[in-house]
């Protein structure tokens, strides 16, 4: 019998110490105000409008969606180039992680500026250099490549692939489609 009452002893031990140490908790009162999001840059170099406190996911959305309607809208009559895009854009994160980011950079932006992988290009580094980004403050995205420790590469080829899944949802919602009838 007095194995049986340790036993007992030890099962209730452990519940008054929980007992003794669980007093209700009230929250600390906030210091600081919330953090809130850095300002989007639109295409113009001019503050984006989106919500203050807008997650980071929300502000990839955000900038992929006006970027997206913008070349909608300049692409409204020309199909090819929204067929284009819509196909690069969907290439792009595979090239990346197949190549690297520095690689598919470079692939991108070797057409030049007046074909559709270098909007492909241009969008994607004008987001890795947004304020908070890995690239924040580069005016290329090819000189954020060279300029970067391996870190900042790695979270920028990251950062990368999380915004581009965005381009494509987003491209493949508002441009048109290689499966869709020519017009």
């Amino acid at each position: 019998m007095p194995k049986k009452h340790r036993k007992e002893q030890r099962q209730t031990a452990p519940q008054s110490k929980v007992e003794k140490k669980s007093a209700p908790l009230t929250p600390p009162e906030p210091t600081t105000p919330a953090p809130t999001s850095p300002p989007l840059l639109n295409q113009e170099g001019e503050q984006d409008t989106v919500l203050p406190n807008a997650t980071l996911q929300q502000r990839r959305a955000h900038f992929a969606l006006q970027r997206i309607r913008a070349l909608a809208d300049e692409w409204k009559d020309e199909l090819k180039k929204q067929k284009e895009f819509n196909s690069y854009a969907s290439a792009m994160p595979f090239m990346i992680h197949a190549n690297g980011l520095g690689q598919t950079a470079a692939f991108y932006r070797r057409k030049g500026p007046d074909h559709t992988y270098y909007r492909l290009y241009k969008l994607l580094g004008d987001w890795l250099s947004q304020t908070d980004q890995p690239f924040s403050g580069k005016t290329d995205l090819l000189e954020g490549v060279t300029q970067s420790d391996m870190d900042t590469y790695l979270a920028a080829q990251t950062e990368a692939m999380l915004f581009l899944d965005w381009v494509k949802k987003l491209a493949s919602a508002f441009l048109a489609r290689e499966e869709e009838a020519s017009v």
